[in-house]
């Protein structure tokens, strides 16, 4: 009695009709509706990523057009043309690997000295060349001629992940067809749905883990997933899909990245320690974290899904814009460590720079939109120490609650939750009124600029609405960083000047390696910091 042979789950619940394709809806549509009106083309390629269903989709095609009850879009899959297809034994529907076979003498054996022969039994003789872009030149130029006239039996196939390497004389005698990556919500779908066939246990985040780190491929994700279940042979859980992949355990990053956000020195250290005690690769956690706060960033902007709660919960605190500083000195670490001998100094200096910046950033931050508060309801620019300063403070206070132009731009941006790009880009724009009323927005690029004149019918509304009138507003590119009419006043903290270590002077400098918190608050708020003196 033989032993029956074990069949992978890529190739068990391989498709078999053009339905069963996912994600390449377009692509099936437009090769049944060419075979229903049977107007079909000598040459086709197909391109997109690795395992998304090139080769099945052109086996397919094959199936559909010598099926004996065809040529059909429905392909009866019971046939001996069809089943000998499926099996890759169909003597009239050659594949040839270009990876394997480059060689101009091995397309001519193949493709050229067999194409003038009539088929053998089924009604076309089908040519399927696999990762075509590997072929030489040689072999490119050899098939031209075949490609250009070839007899009315035969259809050429080539399918590519790298559609730019095909010579456009190639390229030009073909039909393209584009395949997309797999979504993730589809590849989720569908492991499910295996893993309930094969009577698998497997973990809802497992199979998360799993679709959003299969790149699109749909085939790499069943083949880890058959992987996975062999490997854990009673429950796949999310932990064993991430030791397959190499990622750090999720525990661990949360931990990290908690510390990180809540800018919390002591326990980043203890994190990090233990990450590198454990021989965890320095770019690959640069790489996993930022990967694990882009998917909230996007969601924070209404842009993208939902990340994964335990993400979410941690950058509570953090809005998109301070998300979007970290991810931008996460991306700056990932470069510097690939061109660094020193990993580790570089990951340590790297992730304590954040902390430190983000605490001065955030220090100024809430003392200058306390002050702005104050300001808007018409309550002393700063809080009296005794009755005397009170009475002095007041007198100085404004005698209306007006807002600041500062104020109700960021309103505005704040109305506009449908346009959270927009409402991003108004927060960073430099306000002026001019004495007409009308509105000049200045930004520091021409693309934002552009951007924002789009919706420049928006953003009139919504500023109309928060002044209570009609507004015109017209936007230009120039300096944003000083807002002049909207400097704000910031008292010094005893009759001596300014604070011990920070001068007026060192405000005034333009800064360097070494500018004081004050400097990088007025580059990044836009506002400039003055001194009052009592």
């Amino acid at each position: 009695m033989t032993e029956q042979r074990y069949t992978v789950l890529a190739r068990k619940y391989r498709p078999q009709t053009f339905k069963e394709v996912l994600a390449q809806d377009g692509v099936s549509q437009t090769l049944e509706n060419a075979i229903s009106s049977k107007r079909i083309a000598h040459a086709y390629l197909f391109t997109g990523p690795r395992g998304v269903g090139k080769t099945t989709m052109a086996r397919i095609f094959a199936k559909a057009l010598n099926c004996a009850e065809g040529p059909t879009p429905k392909p009866c899959g019971k046939c001996d043309p069809c089943k000998e297809i499926a099996r890759s034994s169909s003597i009239d529907v050659l594949e040839m690997d270009a990876a394997t076979h480059t060689q101009v003498e091995k397309v001519r054996e193949v493709i050229i000295e067999t194409v003038g022969l009539a088929t053998n039994r089924d009604r076309y003789k089908v040519f399927v060349i696999d990762e075509a872009h590997m072929l030489s030149t040689a072999a490119f130029n050899a098939l031209l001629k075949t490609l250009e006239e070839p007899p009315p039996h035969v259809v050429f196939i080539l399918a590519t992940t790298e559609a730019g390497k095909i010579p456009a004389t190639i390229a030009s005698r073909c039909q393209r067809f584009r395949f997309r990556p797999v979504d993730v919500d589809t590849m989720t779908a569908h492991l499910g749905s295996l893993a309930k066939k094969e009577g698998m246990t497997v973990e809802a985040d497992a199979i998360d883990v799993l679709a959003r780190h299969a790149a699109g491929s749909l085939r790499d994700a069943v083949s880890l997933l058959d992987q996975a279940w062999t490997l854990s042979d009673k429950k796949v859980t999310a932990e064993t899909i991430r030791q397959m992949f190499g990622l750090i355990p999720q525990e661990m990053m949360v931990g990290l990245g908690t510390a990180l956000l809540e800018r919390d020195v002591k326990a980043l250290a203890d994190r990090l320690s233990a990450a590198l005690a454990e021989g965890i690769d320095p770019g690959q956690l640069v790489r996993d974290l930022r990967e694990a706060l882009h998917g909230v960033y996007l969601e924070k902007l209404g842009v993208g899904p939902a990340g994964e709660r335990s993400w979410k919960k941690a950058a509570e605190g953090i809005s998109a814009q301070g998300l979007g500083y970290l991810l931008a000195r996460l991306n700056r670490i990932a470069e510097d460590l690939r061109l660094s001998d020193s990993p580790r100094n570089v990951l340590e200096l790297g992730l304590f720079g954040c902390v430190h910046e983000a605490a001065d950033l955030s220090a100024w931050v809430e003392r200058l939109e306390a002050l702005e508060r104050r300001l808007a309801s018409g309550a002393p620019a700063a809080p009296a120490e005794d009755g005397a300063d009170s009475a002095s403070e007041e007198s100085e206070a404004p005698s209306g609650p007006a807002k600041p132009v500062a104020a109700v731009l960021r309103s505005v941006a704040r109305s506009l939750k449908n346009r959270p790009i927009i409402a991003e880009l108004l927060s960073h724009a430099r306000p002026e009124v001019a004495g007409d009323g009308s509105w000049k927005l200045t930004f520091e690029r021409e693309f934002d600029a552009e951007a924002v004149r789009k919706c420049l019918a928006e953003v009139q509304s919504a500023l109309a609405a928060a002044v209570g009138r009609s507004v015109s507003v017209s936007v230009q590119v120039g300096k944003t960083q000083d807002c002049g009419p909207e400097s704000a006043e910031i008292p010094a903290p005893d009759d001596a000047g300014p604070a011990e270590g920070v001068s007026e002077q060192d405000v005034a400098s333009s800064g360097g390696p070494q500018a004081s918190p004050l400097k990088k608050a007025e580059q990044i708020l836009g506002g400039t910091v003055k001194f009052k003196k009592k």
